[in-house]
């Protein structure tokens, strides 16, 4: 199992090229090995998550993955890596804002927040009174949240968010 899982951390780290860690490694050249070792620990983390979802048959409690700490040093309170790792997340809780419309947003961004950093999943979610989706609401909110999050780091736009014979302009946020 270990061997698959640094395996499947290979093809991960490889995909597209290197094309994430080459830009991970630009913007943040004496992290790298942090970026490895995080990349390995949320595989290693999905790959448990997945055999012991209750789609997969299994019954055991959640993990969070903001309580995994993998090692002291570079991960207590107040180190450099520390204070990144919290402005990266205020910095997609700002992009979630612009993502987030309508009279649900409120509920959508708490359904973003419990799916990613207290590691519930959708059944758990929508389980929740204040929700008031199925699993299957609760999935294609974070899909489409993740997917509006992904296209303002890349700076480019959607085709659902598209209009009607109005073609998208170049946007060279991503080259600056």
């Amino acid at each position: 199992m270990v061997d698959d899982l640094v395996q499947v951390t290979y093809l991960k780290l490889w995909e597209d090229r290197c094309r994430l860690l080459r830009d991970f490694a630009i913007q943040h050249p004496n992290a790298i090995l942090g970026y490895i070792k995080i990349t390995a620990a949320n595989t290693t983390l999905d790959y448990f998550k997945h055999h012991h979802s209750q789609s997969a048959g299994g019954d055991k409690p959640r993990v969070s993955t903001s309580d995994v700490d993998p090692e002291a040093g570079n991960e207590v309170y107040g180190s450099r890596e520390k204070i990144a790792f919290e402005v990266f997340l205020k910095e997609i809780d700002e992009h979630l804002k612009h993502c987030l419309t309508g009279p649900d947003k409120e509920r959508d961004r708490r359904i973003f927040w419990l799916y990613f950093r207290q590691g519930m999943s959708t059944k758990e979610i929508a389980s929740l009174p204040t929700i008031g989706l199925t699993a299957k609401g609760v999935g294609s909110v974070i899909e489409r949240l993740k997917y509006c999050i992904r296209e303002q780091i890349l700076g480019i736009r959607s085709d659902f968010r598209r209009r009607p014979g109005v073609e998208p302009k170049a946007n060279s946020l991503r080259n600056s």
